[in-house]
């Protein structure tokens, strides 16, 4: 059986503002363009979810046992790990596929430019010859 020992009101009180301006801060970001609006949401919601488990000591003590922790602080914890795991994750596959995109978009440049070279190799030799037959 768990032990019933939860999280303080001051520590409660102090992870709801931290989240509160996490929120507002994640406004910032997408009314600045610098996140998109599918990660913001993410984001909001991960944020929102946080907010009600910390804020309701019967939905963490209750999630806690769910998840086989010991302690709320912990399972908090092991949430965190989980979500930043997926997370890179994440990032890792986008980063990827990027990095394929930039790579077939060399790929096509650099045939592109050896194709303008060789009409340019043609054109100058065009060139001559018309200006060797007059």
């Amino acid at each position: 059986m768990i032990p019933e020992i939860g999280i303080s009101l001051r520590g409660r009180i102090i992870l709801i503002i931290l989240d509160i301006v996490f929120i507002l801060f994640i406004f910032s970001l997408l009314k600045k363009r610098k996140i998109s609006e599918t990660l913001a949401l993410l984001w909001l919601a991960v944020s929102v979810g946080m907010v009600m488990i910390i804020s309701h000591h019967g939905l963490l003590m209750q999630f806690t046992h769910w998840l086989g922790a010991q302690y709320p602080a912990s399972a908090l914890t092991m949430i965190g790990l989980l979500f930043i795991t997926s997370l890179l994750l994440y990032f890792t596959i986008k980063v990827s596929q990027l990095s394929n995109k930039v790579m077939s978009l060399v790929q096509q440049i650099a045939i592109q430019n050896r194709e303008m070279e060789e009409r340019v190799e043609e054109l100058e030799k065009t060139i001559k010859a018309s200006a060797n037959r007059e």
